[in-house]
């Protein structure tokens, strides 16, 4: 298939690697801008695209960025961990759909930093193939990889579990998109949503609060997830004081 490509870090530079390497044509690169763009020219490179179909997010709501992707006859879009929502004018230009791969288990934790709100809220974690819609990580889904929360996991664990999910949920889906079977619609009232900046909601620890354990301790390990997150702070004398957790497995004997 003809793909148009939308992806930013190392996973996004996987799956485009892999995509590749069974032969199907990469005709545009869609990254992020200079600022929060990460492989931006490792893609570059595997694809040896000429830098006039390589584009900036920044520059998608332009006519003639949508007028020269509609020119590409692409068939589909495919997105990896890519962070600026696609809007519909967008979506539109691709018969087969835009394919997202999301870090989160749909229906749950949609939005972003499915990683600690997963451990927080208790929720199944793990990586989704999903085709976008103009909701948020609420269009049809077409494959899921669950991963386990282990007791010693942290935000930063979990990510790097999720990453690699993120790779495999693609791998599994990719004949299922190929033979155009029918995903399985969302209930967009099911399921949990988070935006960026709710992160800052649970991030203070309240010292005159009292809290279950497990809760403090879950709170604690989650927000171990730089960069995302600083992790969680308490206030002192009008200092912020920042926490942070170890957590390992002590041996049986």
């Amino acid at each position: 298939m003809r793909i148009v490509y939308f992806g930013n870090g190392p996973v996004a530079l996987e799956v485009l690697r892999y995509l590749r390497g069974l032969g199907e044509e990469i005709v545009a690169l869609v990254l992020h801008d200079d600022g929060t763009r990460s492989q931006g020219n490792e893609m570059i490179a595997e694809t040896s695209l000429p830098l006039d179909f390589v584009f900036e997010a920044r520059s998608l709501p332009k006519l003639g960025t949508i007028k020269s992707i509609n020119d590409l006859g692409a068939d589909i879009g495919v997105s990896v961990l890519f962070g600026h929502i696609l809007k519909a004018e967008v979506l539109r230009l691709f018969p087969r759909g835009v394919l997202n791969v999301h870090p989160g288990l749909l229906p749950f934790n949609r939005g972003r930093n499915a990683q600690v709100w997963s451990i927080v809220e208790h929720t199944p974690a793990g990586a989704t193939l999903h085709f976008m819609d103009e909701g948020v990580d609420t269009g049809p889904i077409v494959e899921r990889l669950e991963v386990p929360i282990e007791p010693t996991d942290t935000g930063r664990s979990m990510r790097a579990k999720l990453e690699i999910a993120s790779l495999e949920v693609l791998k599994a889906g990719w004949p299922a998109v190929l033979a155009n079977d029918r995903p399985q619609p969302q209930d967009p009232l099911a399921g949990t949503t988070h935006l960026v900046r709710d992160i800052e909601s649970i991030s203070e620890v309240d010292i005159n609060a009292t809290y279950r354990a497990g809760d403090l301790i879950d709170l604690l390990r989650a927000l171990t997830s730089p960069p995302q997150t600083a992790g969680a702070y308490y206030r002192v004398g009008g200092r912020k004081v920042r926490l942070t957790l170890e957590l390992r497995n002590e041996s049986n004997d």
